[in-house]
This record gives structure tokens, sequence and C-alpha cells, in this order.
């Protein structure tokens, strides 16, 4: 037998084979872009629009204590604010003060008056029909927005009162919710809720610099919060349970909840 003619037949069915198999990832490949563009040319918007659902967050409201517009300047903040004020949701509208910056505060010495986000905000709130006795404004300036809802907290101390609606504009609701988390606690009934006028627009909001700009900054400083917050509001939340579940454990193993269990058995 020819050795030669044995490695040519052997060549021969080796080369089809290896040419099949490079031509089916060709295939596969083509296939595999074929499929990805219509789906990344659909695809993105409802993509895009869940993003903006991780920083958005719209919860049912009742009607409460009081109010909160929570600082940022923007005016909707207010607006959204008195439109519940007006449907009798809550007696009273509570704002914040923001902390004056160097700059401003250079400006005030000199003799000029400058107009606050705070004075914004009672401006918007009396034109659209707020008592200003119903205004109720916390003078100690904050920071950022755990600092705020630190001072709103101490404020409802003072005054007893225990359900707030806290209106923000929506690309802030869930990180304005977890700070009230932590800061307000169980402690305090409240709901957080995105004021219609203005913000990001959710359904488009990759368009125009602005709002991308806007989520961008928006998102980081959540996941900010996440790993700040979340571990805090989780410790506290399995300390309480822990808690209650020792209160209750010791209430079952006294003498008088048997006795009274024993009582309400037999009647």
């Amino acid at each position: 037998m020819d050795p030669n003619s044995w490695r040519g037949r052997l060549g021969d069915s080796v080369k089809p084979a290896a040419a099949k198999r490079k031509y089916g990832k060709r295939i596969y490949l083509l296939n595999f872009v074929l499929f990805i563009i219509p789906v990344t040319y659909f695809g993105y918007r409802p993509f895009f629009r869940y993003c903006a659902s991780i920083v958005i967050v719209d919860e049912p409201f009742e009607k409460s204590d009081a109010i909160v517009a929570l600082a940022g300047g923007e005016p909707g903040r207010a607006w959204g604010a008195a439109d519940l004020y007006n449907r009798r949701l809550a007696d009273y509208v509570i704002v914040t003060r923001d902390q004056v910056k160097p700059e401003e505060a250079d400006l005030l010495q000199r003799g000029i008056e400058l107009v606050d986000g705070r004075g914004n905000y009672i401006r918007v709130l009396r034109g659209l029909g707020v008592p200003n006795d119903k205004i109720v404004s916390v003078e100690k300036p904050a920071d950022d927005t755990i600092s705020e809802i630190r001072q709103i907290r101490n404020l409802c101390l003072e005054r007893n009162w225990r359900s707030l609606i806290i209106v923000t504009a929506n690309y802030h609701t869930r990180r304005a919710r977890m700070a009230a988390r932590y800061v307000l606690g169980p402690d305090f009934k409240f709901s957080v809720t995105a004021s219609p006028h203005g913000g990001l627009n959710s359904q488009d909001w990759w368009r125009t610099r602005g709002d991308v700009r806007t989520f961008l900054i928006e998102f980081e400083k959540l996941v900010a919060y996440t790993f700040y917050i979340g571990p805090r509001i989780l410790a506290r939340d399995v300390w309480k349970s822990r808690s209650d579940t020792s209160r209750s454990s010791i209430s079952l193993a006294s003498p008088n909840s048997y006795w009274t269990w024993s009582f309400c058995s037999t009647s």
C-alpha cells in the first residue's frame, strides 16, 4: 500500500471537515449580528426607560400631618407641594434652607440681597394659594439630603407630627426615600412622591444633554447612598426584629402572661 496515497486521502477528508466547521462559525456569527442589530435598534428605548426607573419611585400617599418640599432649587418641588396642600392632604408645608455658599456669603456681606431656594419656594407656595401661616420653615441650613431630613425630623418631633408626604423631583425620589428610611425610621409614617412639574423626562432622558447629566449624577449619588446607608438600615431592622422577638419571648415566659392566657382560654 502506498503511504503517500493514504496520507493524501486523509488530508482530503480533513480539509472539508475543517472548512465546514469554519463556515458554521461564520454562519452563527452572522445570525448573531442580524439578531443583535434590530434588538439594539428597537430595544434600547425600553432599556433606557428601565434605567430611569432605577432612580425614580412614586409611592401612594394619604392625608398626613405635613407636606415636605425638599430643597434643590427647582420651583417644581414647591409647586407639587402646593398641589397636594390644595387637595387638603395636609395642613402645613415644610420648606428647608440650603447651605450658604462662600460666594453667596461674600455678596451678602457686601449688602447684596439674594433670594435663596427657600425664598423661591415660599414665593411659589404663596402664589399657588398656601397661606403664609401654613408654611413652616426650617432655619438651620442643610448641605445634603440626610442632614436636611434630620432637620425636618427635629421639627416634627417639636410639633408632634408623625406622618409626612415628601415631595421632590422625580430623579431624586429613590435616594430621598432611602435617606428618609434611614433618618426617620419606623417612628414616622411617610411617603415619597415625585412632583409632576419639572424633573427628568423619564421617557426620553437620553436625548438631552441636561437630562443625561442629571441621571448620571443622581445614579452616582444613589450608589454611594446604597453602600453608606443600606447596611445601616439593614442592621437596624435586624436589631429591631431581634429585640421585638426577645421582648415577645420574655412576655410569653412571664407568669402574668401565662395567667392572662389561661384566663382568656378558659373564659
